[in-house]
């Protein structure tokens, strides 16, 4: 157990360390009013580590649970995919990583995701004319 928890915290400072770089050299589309410096940005770097480490495995249980869900749903309600896509969407979409952005609330996370979207009508309208009665006006 000891020696898991130890590779688990090994394997999130290699990420970081890794990841710190790449934030560094991305341009700014505007500056920032105050300059940041390298300890701030690292700070960031690490707490959004420390932060994905305990985010990821909650995301994906939650993740894990709404699809065991929506198919016990899609069985229940005999077929109905709205159903189970009411229910699988806004648990498999969302963040599953929180990055320095999250942190500094530039960017908002996302744990529950958006709905599906809205079905598309696929047959003629009640209220619209056929095409037939408008080629002989």
């Amino acid at each position: 157990m000891k020696t898991q928890l130890l590779k688990g915290i090994a394997l999130s400072s290699l990420v970081a360390v890794t990841a710190a770089p790449l934030y560094a050299q991305t341009p700014a589309p505007n500056p920032p009013a105050a300059e940041t410096g390298v300890i701030e940005e690292a700070g960031y770097g690490a707490g959004a580590a420390v932060a994905s480490f305990f985010y990821i495995p909650a995301k994906v249980m939650y993740a894990g649970f709404g699809l065991l869900t929506g198919g016990v749903g899609y069985v229940l309600s005999g077929g109905n995919a709205g159903v189970a896509n009411n229910i699988i969407y806004p648990a498999v979409r969302g963040n599953y990583v929180v990055t320095p952005s999250n942190l500094k609330g530039t960017e908002p996370i996302y744990f529950v995701g958006a709905p599906p979207p809205a079905p598309e009508e696929t047959g003629p309208r009640a209220d619209a004319q056929s095409s037939a009665t408008n080629a002989t006006r």
